[in-house]
């Protein structure tokens, strides 16, 4: 994925949160990840990708 298609992606899960509203933002986000998850088709995969995003929040680009 080019840097464009990331910001399309990251604009949509924007405007997805500010749809859904303070209260329902986590179970937006959650229910994003787990179709995500579910399209990637692997889940030891998404596991590591969960993983990666827990450790590293302050950028896009997974940590090394």
């Amino acid at each position: 994925m080019n840097d464009a298609n990331m910001e399309d992606v990251y604009t949509a899960l924007a405007d997805g949160i500010d749809a859904a509203g303070r209260d329902k933002e986590a179970m937006f986000l959650a229910k994003a990840a787990l179709l995500l998850a579910q399209e990637l088709g692997d889940p030891a995969r998404a596991l590591e990708l969960i993983a990666d995003a827990q450790k590293n929040m302050d950028g896009m680009r997974p940590s090394a």
